[in-house]
């Protein structure tokens, strides 16, 4: 079906735009936010595009999960019942399902070793790293929600209406930035690389200013340290930074990256310092960082093992 809420031709171009900000190499943002500005309907259009992105999205993950854990004496049946989801999802994007006006709560997710770019409607983007779940109501673009995962936050300030960034119970509020955020189980991680942002756990807010990151695991308390600006984000362009970070958290980094499972054995406190480039094929990729971070590289069922070496760095 077509877009009913709004003319064909903006119809098509907010589909086009929705298409094009999700490419990594997408550098139009100004022509992108002078379009939404031109005209009230292109926003409304733009946000049923990003819905109708999303629910297609859903389906093509849905077929794939249903394929993967098909029996094997049922595979032929079963495969006839996930191409016909396919079938459904293609018509789906020819045609451009429509859903019930009105704000929505939105969620946007990402495999691992997938990147997507989140263009909101105020002009800020998201740019989602792999294995990410970010949160959002499409009256309040402004609030985001991650739920897990990495993502780079490029926020257009407006001091008279904040962005706020919420991780679990904390709330991060930009002034005017550029912060990447991960959430990793009760982990939270913040490194900002341009203005400023203030933590906020409901009590004794924290200013960070560019090149200040913060850590807090669970209840414990924040800790402070420092990362080069341009380094923060990396993850984008194939390049992970740490300085003695926990081996458990570069695994975890890694799976996103990687698109596969990492997972580490009796890492206990082994930590790392470097610089790990994560592009090409996990395999190829494992055997070339092992020793620089002094672990052994094994093939599990599920993806991959990382057991340290006795007597290497730590």
């Amino acid at each position: 079906m077509r877009n009913r809420g709004a003319p064909e031709p903006v119809a098509e171009a907010a589909r086009l735009w929705a298409i094009r900000v999700q490419d990594p190499a997408f550098d139009g943002w100004d022509g992108f936010t002078a379009w939404l500005e031109a005209d009230a309907a292109h926003l409304a259009a733009y946000e049923q595009a990003l819905d109708d992105d999303a629910q297609m999205t859903g389906l093509l993950s849905t077929a794939e999960q249903f394929r993967a854990e098909a029996p094997a004496r049922s595979r032929r049946r079963l495969l006839v019942g996930a191409g016909s989801a396919i079938a459904a999802t293609v018509v789906a994007a020819a045609g451009w399902w429509t859903f019930g006006a009105g704000p929505a709560e939105r969620e946007i997710a990402t495999r691992r070793g997938e990147h997507r770019t989140l263009a909101l409607a105020d002009g800020s983007k998201v740019q989602m790293n792999g294995a990410t779940r970010v949160r959002y109501q499409s009256d309040a673009p402004r609030r985001v929600a991650l739920i897990e995962g990495e993502a780079l936050f490029e926020v257009r300030h407006d001091a008279r209406d904040p962005f706020v960034v919420t991780v679990g119970a904390t709330r991060l509020v930009d002034a005017g930035t550029v912060f990447n955020v991960v959430r990793q189980a009760q982990q939270t991680r913040v490194a900002v690389a341009e203005g400023a942002v203030i933590y906020s756990p409901g009590a004794n807010e924290v200013r960070l200013e560019p090149g200040d990151a913060l850590a807090v695991d669970g209840s414990a308390a924040p800790v402070l340290t420092r990362a080069a600006p341009q380094e923060i984000g990396s993850w984008r362009s194939g390049q992970l930074f740490y300085r003695d970070a926990p081996l458990d958290q570069v695994a975890a980094d890694l799976a996103r990256s990687l698109g596969e499972p990492v997972e580490t054995v009796d890492a206990g406190d082994r930590r790392f310092t470097g610089t790990l480039a994560v592009r090409g094929e996990p395999r190829a990729v494992l055997a070339r960082i092992a020793p620089l971070m002094g672990v052994r590289v094994s093939k599990s069922k599920e993806g991959w093992v990382l057991t340290p070496i006795n007597g290497s760095p730590r």
